[in-house]
């Protein structure tokens, strides 16, 4: 085994390249506050790092598997951390934990089998949901996430066992917390509650490690997820934009999403506690509003024209009655939708918004918040592809099909509280100028035209 100043210094010039590494403008301040080793063979050793950055402010603390083998890893090149030598002066090739097959059987073996591991000053252990048992398991790592890694697993499904098939993925937290993460606890509400609109649960692992912040010492909360894969399944974003770009019809579809929506609060307010909207309820959302319209116009001044129309939303917003507030997705949008083969519709991904802390994502909240950002995702499709005949209709007919397919399966009207969707539909687009603003300027145009746009609108909402 490595020393754990020898893994800082292998550490201290890789971590700043990753995209789930998010103090990407100060020279990373690297510390190990515990870590753990998953059973292995000879020719591996697999281990996870807890890594506390204190180069920013507010410290994060980072789970990092590494793989160490004496030969590098062919089939993951692009995942080798780097090549360093033991106290004998062997090398000792790093590879990024989850693109080592030998690593992600081990953490799928420690879920499926109710594993713990017990390391330095901190463990992990596995939470089977549902029984799995599968063989010939091939591993890869999904592209495209920012952050988190996730694993998918194919494998030869066990005949004598009743599984789900042939296809399984695991999340692992790249950023962890104290407490729940809302992706397992929804997820898993969901899954035992029977509804279709989710993936199979099949497990997660939960660990502890050291925090002078907690009462005890100690924090506790999830490191990875495992649930059923939907192989092939394609992500109503891409559905949506491939509509548009030939002149398709999507409101189908979308009537189709917004039911299914519908149906997972539905499930969630069953499943979960619902409380009363109180004044302190109200008046800490509104605040938090007011926040994000600051930093809006600090990382976009154009929209500070705006601030005494986005004011008055707010404020009219306030003064109504507001509906029960109950768990919801939290960052609802047409990426985080899957068509299925079977023609219907599952709802991943239940984080909430990566901007906000932990703590706000997992308190009840009003079930608008996911209305108004579905509302934001069709309005984003026409808005990337503004040379699209008909872009703007296309966009409003979808955003009235699923209001209609909401409406549909709760049998309320959702838009009767328009002026409460109106601001939290500004309120998303704030996040998303001050999203763009700092990523992709290039598309600050379109959370931009939408602020004029629920600033100044008046009539029937579209």
């Amino acid at each position: 085994m490595l020393g754990t100043d020898v893994i800082v210094d292998a550490l201290a010039g890789w971590v700043g390249r990753q995209r789930w590494f998010a103090g990407k403008s100060a020279v990373p301040r690297l510390r190990i506050i515990g870590s753990w080793n998953l059973p292995s063979d000879q020719e591996v050793s697999l281990s996870t790092y807890l890594v506390l950055d204190e180069s920013v402010v507010q410290p994060v603390l980072y789970q990092i598997p590494i793989t160490q083998r004496r030969t590098p890893l062919e089939a993951a090149a692009a995942a080798l951390i780097t090549r360093v030598t033991d106290s004998v002066g062997t090398p000792v090739y790093l590879h990024d934990g989850p693109h080592d097959p030998a690593y992600a059987q081990a953490v799928l073996a420690l879920i499926t089998e109710r594993g713990r591991v017990d390391g330095d000053r901190a463990w992990a252990a596995g939470v089977a949901t549902t029984p799995l048992r599968c063989i010939n398991v091939r591993s890869r790592v999904l592209g495209g996430e920012q952050s988190n890694t996730s694993i998918v697993y194919e494998f030869d499904p066990d005949p004598e066992n009743g599984d789900i098939g042939s296809t399984a993925i695991c999340k692992v937290f790249r950023t962890l917390h104290h407490g729940e993460n809302p992706d397992v606890i929804l997820q898993s509400a969901l899954f035992a509650a029977g509804s279709r609109a989710v993936p199979a649960m099949l497990g997660s692992i939960v660990g502890e490690w050291p925090d002078p912040r907690e009462p005890s010492g100690r924090a506790r909360g999830d490191l990875a997820f495992a649930q059923e894969f939907f192989g092939g399944a394609e992500d109503a974003w891409r559905r949506a934009r491939a509509a548009l770009a030939s002149a398709a019809d999507f409101t189908t579809s979308a009537r189709a999403i917004g039911a299914a929506t519908a149906d997972i609060h539905a499930t969630l307010a069953a499943a979960m506690p619902t409380v009363v909207a109180d004044d302190a309820d109200i008046a800490d959302t509104v605040a938090a509003w007011y926040a994000r319209l600051d930093a809006a116009i600090a990382e976009a001044p154009q929209i500070g024209g705006l601030r005494a129309d986005i004011e008055a939303v707010y404020r009219r917003a306030a003064q109504l009655p507001w509906p029960r507030l109950q768990r919801i997705h939290g960052d609802l949008h047409l990426g985080q939708v899957l068509s299925l083969a079977d023609g219907g519709w599952a709802i991943i991904d239940f984080e909430g918004e990566p901007m906000r802390p932990l703590a706000e994502r997992t308190l009840p909240d009003v079930a608008l918040r996911d209305v108004a950002g579905m509302l934001r995702s069709f309005d984003y499709v026409a808005g990337t592809q503004p040379h699209a005949p008909g872009a703007t209709q296309w966009s409003e007919a979808c955003r009235a099909a699923f209001i209609s397919g909401y409406n549909e399966r709760t049998g309320e009207d959702v838009m009767a509280q328009r002026e409460l969707v109106d601001a939290f539909e500004l309120d998303k687009a704030l996040y998303e100028a001050v999203y763009e603003a700092r990523n992709r300027p290039t598309w600050l145009p379109i959370p931009v035209a939408a602020i004029q746009r629920l600033a100044h609108r008046a009539g029937p909402t579209q």
